[in-house]
C-alpha cells in the first residue's frame, strides 16, 4: 500500500489527514523543530512526555544525518511483531538506506500516539531497543 493510500485510510476527516499529512512531512524531513509545534504539548508518545519524545526523535535524525541523509523516504509495511498485521509508516534514509517504522494511533479520529514499530526498524543510536 502506498503511504498516501494508507493516510487516506486510516485518517477520517480532511483535517486529520492534513494534520497526518503535516506530522509525516516532518518525519521525512528529520524535523524536530516542526514536530514539536505539530505535536500535542499534554500527549504522552512511546509513554514519554513529549518533550522526551521529541529528544528522542532528535537522536535518530541525528544518527541518520551522520549516515548521510537528507531527508527519508516514506512507504508503507505491515508489523510483524507487537502489532501483528497493522500498517506503518516507513522512513527509510535516502543515503543509508537505514529504515525507521513508526504507528500512528488514532482514537474517534484524532492521533493519539505515535511510536516505533521494531520490528520494521534498524536499530539506530538513540532508539530504544524496544
Amino acid at each position: 500500500m502506498q503511504a498516501q493510500a494508507l493516510i487516506q485510510k486510516i485518517a477520517t476527516s480532511e483535517e486529520t489527514k492534513s494534520y497526518l499529512i503535516q506530522v509525516l512531512d516532518a518525519f521525512q524531513n528529520m524535523d524536530y523543530h516542526c514536530l514539536n509545534d505539530l505535536l500535542d504539548d499534554e500527549a504522552y508518545y512511546e509513554d514519554m512526555k513529549k518533550t522526551a519524545f521529541i529528544h528522542q526523535q532528535m537522536q535518530i535524525f541525528k544518527e541518520l544525518r551522520k549516515k548521510g541523509d537528507t531527508h527519508l523516504l516514506i512507504s508503507t509495511n505491515i508489523c510483524t511483531g507487537c502489532l501483528c498485521s497493522e500498517p506503518v509508516f516507513v522512513f527509510t534514509g535516502n543515503n543509508s538506506g537505514l529504515k525507521y517504522a513508526i504507528y500512528v494511533q488514532f482514537t474517534e479520529g484524532e492521533i493519539t500516539d505515535i511510536f516505533k514499530c521494531s520490528e520494521q526498524s534498524d536499530w539506530l543510536d538513540g532508539m530504544l531497543p524496544f
